[in-house]
């Protein structure tokens, strides 16, 4: 097998694996809007093994580069300019990487944004069991406990 065929192989495989995962992050977006972050956990397994599996495949692609003397991003086009094939799979791995980078952004927001409920629901509910205790001996309202603490307060 020549270095551009193990190239192109190790890209294709690469990419089925991103594939993979983005098959995954879609099926966590999908819980993520239906409220049910309950069956996350199942996710979880699914894509800690695909991940696992491509930073292997990253490793072995990154080797070969390496051994080429391929070792930044300028001279990667440089060295796919004149080899289609190798362009092609690389393209298709890029492709398959930034989909699967964007559906991880969008789930994150949407953590974030459930999160950001749940605090201010947490805000809500010690407020009101802040008024229920009344009053200390010395007369002033007792401080709401909300857990957070500013960055870098430590």
């Amino acid at each position: 097998m020549s270095v551009i065929d193990e190239f192109v192989q190790l890209c294709r495989d690469e990419a089925n694996s991103v594939s993979r995962l983005v098959v995954l992050l879609e099926q966590e977006q999908a819980l993520l809007i239906q409220g049910e972050e309950h069956k996350l956990e199942e996710l979880a397994d699914s894509k800690s093994g695909v991940l696992d599996e491509l930073a292997q495949q990253s490793a072995a692609r990154g080797r070969l580069m390496s051994a080429l003397g391929v070792l930044d991003r300028d001279t990667l086009y440089i060295w796919l300019a004149d080899k289609p094939p190798a362009c092609e799979a690389w393209t298709w791995l890029e492709d398959a990487v930034n989909r699967a980078q964007s559906i991880n952004q969008l789930n994150g927001s949407f953590v974030s944004e459930k999160l950001a409920v749940i605090e201010e629901s947490l805000l809500v509910l010690r407020t009101a069991a802040a008024a229920t205790l009344g009053y200390d001996r010395g007369g002033n309202q007792p401080d709401v406990v909300s857990g957070r603490r500013l960055l870098g307060s430590a």
